[in-house]
């Protein structure tokens, strides 16, 4: 029970399928088990017992919602565990049966509803209820994600697959580091010519710059267990963004600027992207140099404009403006001037 509940448990997609799937749920229990209950007075006949259930259902729900969207938030500050979550999901149950109870005992004192049953039987009706649905929508929610969780990690290594199969391997068997040759040694004696040699020379270069425009330079990235979680071609990624203890990737998927939320400090990403054309800009920010259309140069410092119509501007802090600098130089040098301005 102490063990930590995993990232994609906390994430705003599955709070989203756990309040739908709880609805539906509710709906169809509701349905059921109303016409047997002898405390429950939820009816859709009548214009004031449809408008009563329709407002104490929809009000549950809207409790259930804003509990899914704290615990987004909070999750940035502190670790839920497998505990801790179920404390969370028993504290809703609580407060959406104390919410139920008090209307329905209020009701029927005003003689709105027919009953006349004491505030505890009715909570405990109802919380028994609550805790059903609750934990059959979450146990749905859950496997969905975790089946989600697990396509996620295969397509990743997949990818990692493919490229590791394209990798060159010397005659030993182990791979070749891009952007190295292959030795005499690992190859088979064979005297050549010296106009061979040359000739040999420019095609393994030509192959050589061929391969490395085929086959993009990939960026892994790791949460803070050491799990690879995002693989991207770098030339996709954008930038990336702090978060307290999570960062928010910012990448271009089929045209159209999206973003993922990794659990990893900003610093650790930076140790992983060096010799990459990505660099630390700002205490907040990563960005991609080569994706930079425009340079500006404000009262208030540098900020970058990216070629992506839409996407925010990013500040250039004065602690990381020398060494941002330098890199930035020396990618402008290799390009044309046409495809970067500096303003």
């Amino acid at each position: 029970m102490n063990k930590k509940l995993p990232d994609y448990l906390l994430e705003k997609r599955h709070q989203i399928v756990t309040v739908i799937v709880t609805i539906a749920i509710s709906v169809g229990f509701l349905s059921i088990y109303v016409p047997y209950s002898s405390t429950t007075w939820f009816k859709l006949s009548g214009a004031v017992s449809f408008f009563l259930t329709v407002g104490c259902v929809a009000v549950a729900f809207l409790i259930l919602a804003a509990c899914r969207v704290l615990m987004c938030r909070l999750r940035r500050r502190r670790q839920f565990r497998s505990w801790s979550y179920a404390l969370w999901m028993l504290a809703e149950a609580l407060v959406i049966t104390l919410f139920y109870s008090y209307v329905t005992h209020t009701l029927m004192k005003a003689d709105l509803i027919i009953g006349n049953f004491p505030f505890v039987t009715i909570f405990t009706k109802g919380l028994v209820v609550v805790i059903a649905i609750l934990i059959l929508s979450n146990t749905i929610s859950i496997l969905w994600s975790i089946q989600r969780d697990l396509k996620e990690r295969l397509r990743i290594l997949y990818a990692g697959w493919r490229r590791s199969a394209h990798t060159p391997l010397s005659m030993d068997g182990k791979p070749i580091p891009a952007g190295a040759g292959i030795s005499t040694g690992d190859l088979p004696a064979k005297k050549k010519s010296s106009v061979e040699s040359s000739d040999d020379d420019e095609d393994d270069d030509m192959i050589g710059s061929i391969h490395q425009e085929i086959e993009p330079r990939i960026i892994n990235l790791y949460d803070h267990n050491g799990i690879m979680r995002f693989s991207i071609k770098e030339s996709d990624l954008y930038y990336i963004i702090s978060q307290d203890n999570y960062v928010r990737i910012h990448y271009l998927n089929n045209g159209e600027m999206s973003s993922y939320m990794l659990r990893c400090p900003l610093k650790v990403i930076e140790k992983s992207l060096k010799g990459s054309s990505l660099i630390r800009c700002h205490r907040s920010y990563i960005v991609n140099i080569s994706r930079i259309k425009v340079l500006r140069s404000e009262r208030e410092g540098f900020f970058i404009d990216l070629d992506y119509d839409g996407a925010a501007e990013i500040p250039i802090s004065k602690s990381y403006s020398d060494t941002f600098m330098e890199h930035f130089s020396k990618k402008v040098a290799g390009k044309e001037l046409d495809d970067i301005n500096i303003k």
